[in-house]
């Protein structure tokens, strides 16, 4: 078939696309952290407590009503564009909008069914209202995600990105501003404002995806997605609305399993760490109280400890998710490409492809992580005042430095096993690792001289497993042979020089000001040791824009050969 190719359609390459999702998934997690840091030292511990009950009942209803489809759509276009059959492009956003509709529908009622079965089994009543007004979020992240997986099967992803940000804006301005009027009207932080704070955020983040739901209905209905009608007339007729919808079925649903086990497991957690601390509590409750009673900011019952530690824990669990948060768009990037490449058969970009993946998210994930564990305690001290915060998060948050190395490399490796058609092979691996992380949980937690420090080893040990399972299935299943030394060898070297640099000057004192200055002096470390290394290629530059220009500017450098 001749090529009707439409100029005005500029497929983004895939750093090209990964740099738009990074640079948009950075400013959407410094506005997040800017909505969530001063929110954590707003509500105090028990109310973040109550704020991350809430969001893990969420995540997996999230995960079963969207889960797999946006990734679906994105592989399914992206093949479709391939071959020019630009009528099933469309037949396929038909499709799933319709589905997208039901299943927001469908997960926020199931959501609703849940409530009281699992705010008994927590024994947590005052995470409901954070339930009751998180609960809308389910049906408009739905419809975002339909728009949202469309155009990044169509290699754009300025739609995904501008909706992201005002999602994030959105959820900023009234999360927090809804959270601070509430604490004012009270007057002071206890239980009870604690847990109506923490809903008034939630009222803010289902605001803020509705506003991005929006945004992208409107833009498509201004822009549209820049088939011609030279190419929609040329192209041959597609597939029925119900060959479709099975089409993106078969792919979506080992997707959304996979989703829907890593939340289930995160749900798993939130109800097993706070059982198992309440069980500690009960047996050894003078104990754990001597070791934490000088850190309770208000007065705390038995029963209110597990939520309080628990609340502590996702102080360091916030800075956790930061990495792989970034390094999971890398992925959304990756697939639509690799998908292009895996369906004309193209073996040399399907290994450039990988090896490019691998390298960009190494680059990312090693010193994020590896530093965030050498400044556990001055990244605390830095960014919360509160008690929990800086006492008790600062060593579960070293380990989740670690973890979120694994975790970050995790997520990109799950979408490119996806891009080639292993869409079962990542559920397996996930399960595998959730399981790993319940039964740690279930043994170290319920130590009392563990406690809650079994929370972030059970993470730990949980990526370490999947990023490993996904690395090995992915060397094996896309036949190619990426290579690792240098994709991750020299990373790896250069972020461990970042984060001993780290680490020793953080020692020069305790102040912010030493802690600025720590991470800015291993950046630049880790800087000079990448391209004292050699650690990118001319071809990862080149697929940047201008990157001809950038690769010229390198070579006289001598930063690449």
């Amino acid at each position: 078939m001749a090529s009707t190719a439409n100029p005005k359609r500029k497929q983004q390459s895939f750093v090209y696309g990964a740099i738009i999702m990074v640079v948009s998934t950075a400013l959407v997690k410094l506005i997040g952290a800017i909505f969530k840091i001063p929110l954590g030292n707003l509500i105090q511990e028990s109310g973040m407590g109550y704020f991350s009950t809430a969001y893990n009942l969420y995540l997996p209803i999230y995960a079963l009503a969207m889960g797999g489809l946006p990734i679906a759509v994105s592989r399914i276009v992206a093949e479709q564009v391939a071959q020019q059959n630009f009528r099933d492009v469309r037949q396929t956003f038909r499709v799933a909008k319709k589905a997208f509709l039901v299943t927001g529908l469908a997960g926020s009622a199931l959501m609703l069914l849940l409530v009281y079965p699992f705010l008994h089994f927590t024994a947590n009543y005052g995470a409901a209202p954070s339930i009751f007004m998180i609960l809308p979020s389910i049906f408009f992240c739905c419809i975002m995600s339909a728009y949202r997986g469309y155009y990044e099967g169509l290699r754009n992803m300025y739609p995904t990105a501008v909706s992201s940000i005002i999602e994030a804006l959105g959820k900023l301005v009234l999360g927090y501003g809804f959270a601070f009027l509430i604490i004012r009207y009270f007057g002071e932080v206890n239980l009870e404002s604690a847990s109506w704070a923490a809903a008034g955020a939630m009222l803010g983040i289902t605001l803020g995806t509705c506003f991005g739901a929006l945004y992208l209905i409107l833009r498509h209905r201004r822009s549209g997605d820049r088939i011609t009608e030279a190419e929609y007339a040329a192209a041959p007729t597609p597939l029925s609305q119900r060959a479709t919808l099975k089409k993106l079925l078969i792919i979506a649903v080992p997707v959304v399993l996979g989703s829907l086990v890593t939340n289930i497991a995160s749900l798993i957690d939130v109800t097993m760490v706070q059982w198992q601390l309440g069980r500690v509590v009960s047996s050894h409750g003078e104990m754990i109280r001597q070791a934490y009673k000088v850190y309770f900011t208000h007065a705390l019952e038995d029963g209110d400890i597990p939520n309080y530690l628990y609340g502590c824990y996702q102080y360091a669990y916030t800075i956790f998710n930061l990495i792989p948060t970034i390094t999971s768009v890398l992925g959304v990037s990756a697939l639509p490409v690799l998908a292009t490449a895996w369906t004309q058969r193209d073996r040399g970009q399907i290994k450039a492809n990988v090896e490019t993946m691998i390298r960009t998210t190494a680059l990312i994930a090693m010193p994020a992580g590896i530093g965030v564990s050498a400044l556990a305690g001055p990244i605390m001290r830095l960014l919360y005042h509160t008690n929990g915060a800086i006492h008790i998060a600062p060593p579960l948050l070293a380990v989740l430095g670690i973890a979120s190395l694994f975790a970050g490399l995790m997520s990109p490796m799950t979408n490119m096993l996806q891009a080639i058609g292993k869409e079962r092979i990542p559920v397996r691996n996930i399960a595998i690792g959730a399981a790993v992380k319940i039964i740690v949980n279930l043994i170290l937690v319920g130590i009392p001289g563990v406690n809650i420090m079994g929370a972030p080893i059970g993470t730990l040990c949980c990526y370490i497993s999947i990023s490993m399972s996904n690395l090995y299935c992915l060397v094996k299943y896309s036949g190619v042979r990426p290579n690792l030394r240098a994709a991750l060898g020299k990373p790896l070297l250069a972020a461990l020089l970042c984060g001993l640099t780290a680490f020793l000057v953080a020692l020069l004192g305790s102040s912010k000001l030493i802690t600025l200055l720590a991470i800015a002096v291993a950046a630049v470390v880790y800087l000079a040791a990448l391209i004292l290394l050699r650690a990118f290629t001319e071809a990862d530059v080149l697929t940047l824009p201008k990157g001809e220009k950038i690769v010229k500017i390198l070579k006289k450098c001598r930063i690449l050969r």
